[in-house]
């Protein structure tokens, strides 16, 4: 879970209906609104919100994954493999996560083995996008619900898209708190706050004060926000979460003399790297410093994960400084097939 931005009115209508539609579990609608709200942020999308509304992006395409990769299990279980192969296909145009679209690659071969003649599925038509170059909805057929999933499975569907490492500790944390995060993430902020705030009172860990501070910023109170996350990182100084949801709020507030530091130091210990440099180049070139924004862009280049989205940042940099060579191989080598 990231912050709600707070973005100008043209795309904050898209990026809110996109939550809206994130919250109710309609990831397909909420991809396609994230979509729409990085259109509507025309030059600004290089910045720092355009990099986290591309996370939101690749969020859903992790989610709508997800999904699909469960209903490929229930398929193959009931034998009916062509099915179970479509939704696999349609995780691997969804996923950017490597460990999803590794599970699916899995799952294909073994059903390559024992069905060699299954037919491919054409991936779903949509409007394209360079920053994500995804469909944007599933089927209007698909049931992408996970509603009739028993709640620890659906805890436990929704925790599989963090980061390495801490998918395994928000499992260990007990019934308790994966009703309290389902609440939350359901949008019940009051019951799921109640819950939290009992929890602490038994003993706080990093993960806990994160989701308070999560809320707590949703409702109105950066200050107490940041206070829990500083409090969070003194308990767990490599809780990448942490890490990034104090950088953002530093961002927010315009501190970007705080979040540098904390970006590097990001960078420095392979925390959410891909991410992190990133977002150094996006709070380097608001300040003005271009070229110090293109090296943290260059060495993006570095991460596959990265790559595509530092060279959508660099060619138009390169391109205004009349390095149009430049330009067209990092937009050949990166952006291939993008508009």
């Amino acid at each position: 879970m990231f912050f709600k931005k707070l973005f100008s009115k043209d795309y904050r209508h898209y990026l809110e209906k996109g939550e809206k539609y994130f919250g109710e579990e309609r990831y397909a609608d909420a991809r396609h609104a994230f979509q729409e709200a990085l259109e509507k942020m025309g030059a600004d999308e290089g910045g720092a919100a355009g990099a986290q509304i591309r996370g939101r992006i690749s969020e859903t395409g992790n989610r709508l994954a997800l999904l699909n990769l469960a209903e490929a299990e229930h398929a193959a279980a009931r034998g009916d493999l062509a099915k179970a192969d479509e939704h696999l296909r349609l995780v691997l145009e969804f996923a950017d996560d490597q460990g999803i679209r590794g599970k699916a690659e899995q799952q294909i071969g073994k059903i390559g083995a024992s069905a060699p003649a299954a037919a491919p599925v054409h991936a779903p038509q949509g409007k394209s996008h360079c920053g994500g170059c995804a469909t944007d909805a599933a089927p209007a057929d698909e049931d992408l619900s996970a509603g009739h999933l028993p709640a620890r499975e659906r805890y436990e569907l929704l925790v599989q898209t963090l980061p390495a490492g801490l998918a395994e500790r928000y499992a260990d944390l007990g019934e308790k708190f994966a009703r309290a995060y389902l609440l939350v993430h359901d949008g019940n902020d009051r019951d799921g706050f109640a819950i939290y705030q009992e929890l602490l009172k038994e003993g706080e860990n990093d993960i806990l004060l994160y989701e308070v501070a999560l809320l707590l910023f949703r409702n109105g109170n950066p200050p107490e926000c940041e206070r829990l996350l500083r409090r969070a990182l003194a308990l767990n100084d490599v809780n990448p979460l942490c890490c990034l949801g104090l950088v953002q709020l530093l961002a927010d507030a315009g501190r970007f003399e705080e979040a540098i530091p904390l970006l590097n130091y990001m960078i420095e210990r392979q925390l959410l790297t891909e991410q992190a440099v990133i977002f150094l180049g996006d709070i380097q070139q608001r300040q003005g410093n271009e070229g110090e924004a293109m090296s943290s862009y260059t060495k993006a280049l570095e991460y596959p994960a990265a790559a595509k989205a530092a060279a959508e940042r660099l060619v138009p940099l390169l391109q205004n400084q009349g390095r149009a060579d430049e330009a067209l191989y990092l937009a050949k080598r990166y952006l291939k097939g993008c508009c």
